[in-house]
């Protein structure tokens, strides 16, 4: 898996992408899932087959992480920690805060890290404060499973506040997860989607605006 990927990853840098997001959908499985040794399926892609000690797996996960972004400029790499994307029943999804991977995403050569901290199942952002300076993140500031849109003020409020926390450099503006997890069976209409988007857009340019920013 760590070749057939890092053949991908090389692909796509030498054709001029400038960032490669991975997906990671078992991390929050590991730490905040079931905990029988048989796994579980409160995540889709995420479920495991067999869970081992927490320590075991984290470590595991991250040598194979390593392994895969080794020798790669750190800025041309994003890892998204995923919370499962399945079902828009909140309550169905893992829930708990980014404090037992800290550890973990610290050491990662990643240079930016994609997170889900606008649904309430992701704990509170200051848990991330002892992020390495050098790594840029990106907020999750709207939830890609509510029918709602939200608005260019609550995208803005969200913003503010990761930049106080990490500084305006190091901040990026992201749905906490992606739209189009089914073709046939969306979680939302693109309509919404699109609103949803436009939120952060306008969100980011009154920031730049705001703070002076290129």
């Amino acid at each position: 898996m760590v070749r057939v990927l890092r053949e991908e990853l090389h692909y796509l840098l030498a054709a001029g992408v400038c960032l490669v997001q991975f997906d990671e959908p078992v991390l929050t499985e590991v730490v905040h899932g079931s905990s029988s040794t048989g796994g579980g399926r409160t995540f889709m892609c995420g479920a495991l087959g067999e869970k081992r000690p927490v320590a075991e797996e984290l470590a595991f996960a991250g040598d194979l992480l390593t392994g895969l972004f080794s020798g790669i400029p750190r800025e041309r790499i994003a890892l998204h920690v995923c919370r499962g994307n399945w079902t828009p029943d909140e309550s169905a999804a893992l829930a708990g805060d980014y404090r037992p991977l800290l550890d973990l995403l610290r050491r990662v050569p990643a240079g930016v890290l994609f997170l889900e901290l606008s649904t309430p199942r992701a704990g509170d952002i200051e848990v991330l404060a002892s992020l390495p300076e050098d790594m840029r993140v990106g907020v999750g500031v709207i939830n890609q499973k509510e029918q709602r849109v939200e608005t260019v003020d609550e995208v803005v409020a969200k913003a503010e506040r990761a930049i106080s926390l990490f500084g305006a450099e190091r901040v990026l503006l992201n749905p906490d997860c992606g739209f189009a997890t089914f073709a046939d069976n969306p979680i939302v209409a693109a309509e919404i989607a699109e609103a949803k988007l436009s939120s952060i857009t306008a969100a980011a340019d009154l920031l730049r605006r705001r703070l002076r920013l290129s």
